[in-house]
């Protein structure tokens, strides 16, 4: 059965090929529901990332250019971009 299946006639050069069977879905759905795991809160880790990006930036700005002036305006608006889009995504708008 597996070979008679796999044989391609139309491609000389891949005689054979595995077929692939996809999981049902209802049974994949299951697997994932009995892991335990939580899932991961992609806005949360995209905020934390960001909030490192700005520190590590506004470091920057002021060790290397002794701007502090900058590195507070980095730090101010990643600070308010970050909660702007917390307070959307709590309120539904996102």
């Amino acid at each position: 059965m597996g070979l008679d299946l796999a044989w391609q006639k139309r491609a000389p050069l891949m005689r054979f090929s595995v077929p692939n069977k996809l999981p049902v879905k209802p049974r994949a759905k299951l697997a994932r529901a009995e892991d335990g795991h939580q899932p991961i809160d992609w806005l949360a880790l995209w905020a934390i990332s960001l909030g490192i990006c700005a520190v590590v930036l506004a470091a920057t700005a002021f060790f290397c250019a002794a701007d502090k002036i900058g590195a507070v305006m980095v730090l101010v608006g990643t600070a308010t971009l970050i909660v702007l889009i917390l307070e959307g995504s709590a309120r539904g708008y996102l």
